[in-house]
């Protein structure tokens, strides 16, 4: 195992301000905090990157529909996009910055990003603020030993520290347009801090947990590429315990299609070849013997266990790499403990020994009583009277001054309200009594 392997390409914070219902600035940071658990061991939640840096492995956001919660994994998506597609048709295109809309004033102004990251050894730390006709600010630092600027930018006034000469050459020479992005180009010509952090950029991946079906194909082609992930694939289904034996990549050739081209000449296509899954189960035969029979998944098998297997691909993925992995609605069509086993592959350090990292939103509350999250890998999102989303972690959360205890029963006390991020029904029951 390589150095690059050993820490990950880990989260430690991300922060932003302006985007979709966030208003106001917003911080979700990984950095484990000084407050110990009692009720569990909770030493596999975290890795430590750096001298007094603990990163946490994972983390889950609770809110009610509507609150906010897809809109931080929007963010995280926002922040991605612009970076890798930030430099496209520059002179065409305006960007499209969904800001908060609900104040007139705020929908003009900059939205603003940035995170802090591990990759390497190294910390980066890369921020921007953009508004629809191009860059306001950017900036980046590395960190080893201590951090350093690599370059920061205020519109097209560029600050650079004379020992990256590819960036003052960039520059100098105007090639950074308005609309572009200095880290992309700074990697795209070789940068060393450039190119690390957009290393880091490509192995951030974000997947929807509802749309489960397109990321069927990954794990579809990952199989038929390596006997050794197909292994892995059975072994999660397995541990997952469905009742498969197995699960194999069979290829089914499709209908003939012709076309008509104009009033009389048509045109045949070649019949394509489909790749679907197919899984083995034991049943018993007309002689009462248990005997392995082969069933079409997609048919046969449950939605559940469907989604189970489609997302096994993108999670073995970012366990192999050490990756990190952005789920929106992890638990759609899962059983709450197969949620529950999928989070604790991530605090097994046997299972994620790259330090892959989760980050995912819920309505599972039984993961708030399983002694499965410290109180810092907990985040709740709720809206103000205003419509503005704000972001809070249950460590952070006071009530009457207080801090939340470590043997509190988080579920319960979620469920009572306590800590907010519950949707109100009290004229929902009003209505429905009328």
């Amino acid at each position: 195992m390589n150095k690059s392997q050993k820490h990950g390409i880990m989260v430690n914070r991300f922060s932003f301000e302006n985007m979709l219902s966030f208003k106001e600035p917003q911080a979700f940071s990984l950095k484990a905090s000084a407050k110990k658990e009692r009720l569990f061991d909770d030493s596999q939640n975290y890795v430590e990157n750096a001298k007094d840096v603990k990163t946490l492995t994972s983390a889950v956001l609770y809110g009610a529909n509507a609150s906010g919660k897809s809109n931080l994994i929007k963010a995280f998506l926002h922040f991605r996009n612009f970076i890798i597609t930030g430099n496209q048709n520059l002179d065409s295109l305006e960007f499209a910055v969904p800001n908060f809309q609900l104040d007139a004033e705020k929908a003009k102004m900059p939205a603003q990003f940035e995170i802090d990251c591990f990759w390497k050894g190294k910390n980066y730390r890369y921020g921007f603020s953009v508004v629809n006709t191009g860059v306001e600010e950017e900036w980046l630092y590395v960190k080893e030993k201590r951090e350093s600027e690599v370059f920061y930018r205020k519109k097209q006034a560029f600050t650079i520290p004379a020992k990256h000469k590819i960036l003052h050459e960039l520059t100098s020479k105007k090639m950074v347009h308005s609309k572009a992005f200095l880290v992309t180009i700074g990697a795209q010509f070789n940068d060393a801090a450039c190119a690390g952090f957009l290393e880091w950029v490509h192995h951030f991946n974000i997947i929807s947990g509802i749309e489960d079906r397109s990321y069927k194909a990954y794990t579809v082609k990952r199989m038929k590429e390596s006997s050794a992930f197909s292994e892995k694939v059975v072994e999660l289904i397995k541990f997952a315990d469905f009742g498969i034996e197995d699960i194999s990549v069979n290829s089914f050739q499709g209908q003939n299609i012709k076309l008509t081209v104009g009033d009389s000449s048509s045109v045949e296509l070649e019949p394509s070849t489909v790749d679907d899954l197919m899984s083995k189960r034991f049943v018993m035969n007309s002689k009462g013997i248990p005997e392995l029979k082969e069933f079409h998944f997609g048919l046969f098998e449950s939605e559940g266990t469907q989604k189970f297997a489609h997302i096994a691909g993108p999670i073995l993925d970012v366990l192999e790499n050490g990756s990190v992995l952005v789920i929106d609605e992890l638990d759609t069509k899962l059983h709450p403990e197969l949620t529950e086993r999928l989070v604790l592959l991530f605090h097994n350090k046997e299972m994620n020994p790259n330090h892959a990292q989760l980050i995912f939103t819920s309505h599972n509350t039984n993961l708030l009583d399983a002694k499965i999250f410290r109180r810092d890998q907990i985040f709740f999102v709720e809206k103000d009277a205003f419509g503005a989303s704000n972001l809070y972690s249950l460590a952070d959360f006071k009530k009457d001054g207080k801090s939340t205890r470590n043997d509190e029963n988080i579920e319960q006390n979620y469920l009572k309200g306590k800590y907010g991020a519950l949707p109100f029904l009290g004229d929902f029951d009003n209505r429905l009594n009328r």
